[in-house]
């Protein structure tokens, strides 16, 4: 008979077990289910979040209906703890299984920032791809104070010479100071160990992106960072034509009469010594160039149809180059 009644009581205490954890996933599942969905809204995080963090904030927002139970679900799924930073689509009402998995994939978009383009040319490009407003780039991007973390030298309020030019993982909606914030991570780490100092950076940048805009391969970039120090040295305008595209903001083959009407403290036909800022965001290769010129006695260079650059040291020898160049654009 005792015997009988252990039996009984062990199996009572298992229905009770059994009816608690029933209990408990069935309150599980109400509170981690999804109810009527909302739009879709994209959340960006600049910078790590850590989840818990997220799913309060989520509960507030009514995109899960449990911030507790939500967390459960995280722990019996293993969500990681730490969130990337990254822009993630979310909607109200989504259920917690849902909702954890867009925190695990943020929204991917490749963009290419092409070299050779200054601070309104990218934001145009950016706009295209939906990634922010043209206007809210371009604001930024002139507010260095506010960039100030990444301990970079800057020397003027513009970011015009530090937004460096790559490819990107650039979401939708991600706004401009997630982006801004990528490419100066990216200079810092790519010129980390070239020699730039609070001292060199800001003639550095300005020289390297006239040569970023002038020649494409390492070695004529050297050149004409010869060129540029010898003009310097004499006392010589620069004459470079993209410090007068740049001057009137406007990308386009130059005219004749460009080269005095554009009243910028950038032209180059203007004014002499270096532009006041960099015209463009440079490339490593053209920063090294700047920092390492070739040391040769040209003043002169022109760009071939061909894509050769020629160097003349006297302007008489600049102006047969001037003549074959022409020869060949009649020809083609």
């Amino acid at each position: 008979m005792a015997r009988r009644k252990r039996k009984s009581s062990k199996g009572i205490v298992l229905l009770i077990f059994l009816a608690i954890l029933g209990g408990a996933g069935f309150w599980l599942k109400t509170q981690t289910d999804g109810s009527t969905p909302g739009p879709t809204q994209t959340l960006v995080f600049v910078k790590p979040r850590r989840l818990p963090d997220v799913i309060d904030e989520f509960q507030t927002k009514g995109i899960v209906k449990s911030a507790f139970a939500t967390k459960m679900m995280a722990v019996l799924r293993s969500t990681k703890r730490d969130i990337v930073p990254g822009a993630y689509r979310v909607t109200t009402g989504m259920s917690s299984t849902d909702a954890l998995d867009a925190l695990s994939n943020p929204i991917r978009q490749q963009v290419r920032i092409p070299e050779e383009r200054w601070i309104a040319r990218v934001a145009a490009l950016l706009e295209e791809k939906k990634v922010c407003k043209a206007a809210e780039y371009i604001e930024l991007s002139n507010q260095s104070d506010k960039f100030k973390e990444f301990g970079l030298p800057y020397f003027s309020t513009s970011l015009e010479g530090f937004l460096y030019p790559d490819t990107y993982n650039f979401a939708p909606e991600i706004g401009a100071e997630w982006v801004i914030r990528r490419q100066l991570l990216n200079f810092q780490k790519r010129t980390k160990d070239l020699g730039l100092t609070e001292k060199n950076i800001r003639r550095t940048l300005i020289i390297a992106s006239l040569l970023e805009l002038e020649a494409s391969s390492y070695k004529e970039r050297q050149m004409i960072a010869g060129v540029i120090e010898n003009r310097l040295m004499r006392g010589m305008r620069l004459q470079i034509d993209p410090t007068v595209n740049y001057g009137m903001q406007e990308w386009r083959t130059l005219v004749y009469k460009d080269y005095t009407a554009i009243k910028s403290p950038y032209n180059t036909y203007l004014h002499k010594g270096l532009p006041p800022g960099p015209i463009c965001s440079p490339t490593v290769d053209s920063i090294k160039a700047a920092l390492n010129p070739v040391k040769h006695n040209m003043v002169y260079f022109i760009a071939m149809p061909d894509g050769v650059t020629k160097f003349a040291a006297t302007y008489p020898e600049h102006l047969v180059n001037v003549k074959l160049r022409d020869t060949m654009k009649a020809k083609r």
